[in-house]
């Protein structure tokens, strides 16, 4: 492999990676200083490919070193993210509870008491831990090795195993997708397939930043919900 190509060329790869997976930037941090820790990842997947597999692979192993160079970083630099993923935890066992009985929809307040929550710290958490839902998705079906939505997008050349694991799971993927409210379907293509921002989603549905964040949040617990209900049950 041509390094110095590969380095070159990784840069907005990362760089949207970064977007995807910290959604509210730490104090203290800027989107380049998470773009070169993504980079640290990527040199580390260089550092251990075999040469002998193909670079369509290489590309998916690098994907996910860099995702996890980034989420580690964000669980070292955020103390109150374990705290907020036992809450989230609790809300996406909530939802989870909710399915199993057929509502894929419950309110907000159904959700906040199941979970034991009063209504307002429900709806600041899901405003304020953006990071910590990624990090906690991050874990659902593959021990941190893919961000569930990020699974759908990677047509890299795999093993038979994993393309059979990976079209299952992007079949429960779109399964769970049907059921979301169109707002938070709406969200997430804005975010993750048009490359939008918080401001420029709020701007074209006519909400807050902080709403947006919460709906986004919602839907990738629900999301979670849905695939742990299909894999681990």
């Amino acid at each position: 492999m041509d390094i110095e190509e590969i380095v070159n060329g990784y840069y907005p790869i990362i760089r949207r990676i970064v977007k995807k997976t910290v959604v509210r930037m730490p104090e203290g941090y800027d989107e380049d200083d998470f773009v070169q820790i993504g980079m640290m990842g990527l040199l580390k997947a260089i550092e251990k490919w075999d040469e002998s597999r193909s670079f369509s692979e290489f590309k998916s192993y690098a994907n996910t070193k860099i995702r996890g160079y980034i989420l580690d970083k964000l669980r070292q630099i955020d103390p109150v993210s374990r705290y907020s993923r036992d809450k989230l935890k609790k809300i996406h066992k909530a939802y989870k509870s909710f399915m199993d009985s057929g509502n894929f929809n419950p309110t907000d307040e159904e959700v906040a008491k199941k979970a034991d929550l009063d209504i307002d710290e429900f709806n600041e958490l899901l405003r304020r831990q953006a990071n910590a839902t990624m990090m906690s998705i991050d874990e659902t079906v593959s021990d941190g090795d893919a961000i569930l939505l990020e699974v759908i997008e990677d047509k890299a050349a795999k093993s038979p195993e994993e393309k059979y694991y990976e079209e299952e799971l992007e079949d429960v993927l779109k399964e769970g997708l049907s059921h979301l409210t169109e707002t938070e379907i709406i969200v997430l293509n804005l975010y993750y397939y048009e490359d939008l921002n918080m401001k420029e989603i709020a701007s074209i549905i006519g909400k807050t930043e902080s709403r947006v964040s919460q709906i986004k949040t919602k839907a990738l617990l629900k999301l979670r919900a849905f695939v742990e209900r299909r894999f681990l049950q």
